[in-house]
């Protein structure tokens, strides 16, 4: 459960800043994304904006006193049509929310939400190691299904991916 300081709520197109300020510096400073641009404020009121139209892509944010601590999402498995009902997830914390129960205050909106809509199976993707990750996701119900080796190159480095899947049950 979130600490009693953070709200956990879906997420609005004027979360769109809030969000970036948790994410940007893990594209920046990490390998926990293969992303590497930072993501700008127009972009990403428009991928908020794409999962507002989908209830199968919900995204949840942990408001704190000092803004977003955190946030996660659902997102396509793979835009072709026969993967509809299977989703990406993940979460991001802010520095000061790790280790006080928001990650899984966010899961528990989040797979709350995908539970009452048509999906048949989450994955998730951490980046090894990452035991913090793992640890969340297994709670939750996750089971590691593969590892793809060194399929990242991120800051000069190869990185390996584990790959999580959560079964929903109709």
């Amino acid at each position: 459960m979130a600490r009693p300081d953070v709200t956990i709520r879906r997420a609005t197109i004027d979360d769109a800043a809030g969000i970036n300020a948790v994410y940007n510096p893990y594209i920046l400073e990490t390998a926990a994304t293969f992303e590497t641009t930072p993501i700008d404020e127009a972009s990403r009121r428009r991928w908020i904006e794409t999962r507002l139209a989908n209830p199968r892509h919900p995204v949840f944010v942990a408001d704190g006193r000092e803004g977003i601590a955190g946030f996660a999402n659902a997102a396509p498995f793979d835009e072709r049509q026969a993967y509809e009902t299977s989703v990406k997830v993940s979460v991001f914390l802010a520095p000061d929310a790790k280790g006080k129960g928001v990650g899984a205050g966010l899961y528990e909106a989040l797979f709350g939400a995908l539970n009452r809509v048509d999906v048949h199976r989450a994955y998730a993707l951490i980046v090894a190691p990452n035991p913090a990750s793992v640890a969340l996701h297994e709670r939750f119900g996750f089971r590691q299904v593969s590892t793809l080796d060194e399929v990242g190159r991120k800051f000069g480095r190869y990185y390996s991916v584990m790959w999580f899947e959560k079964r929903f049950e109709a």
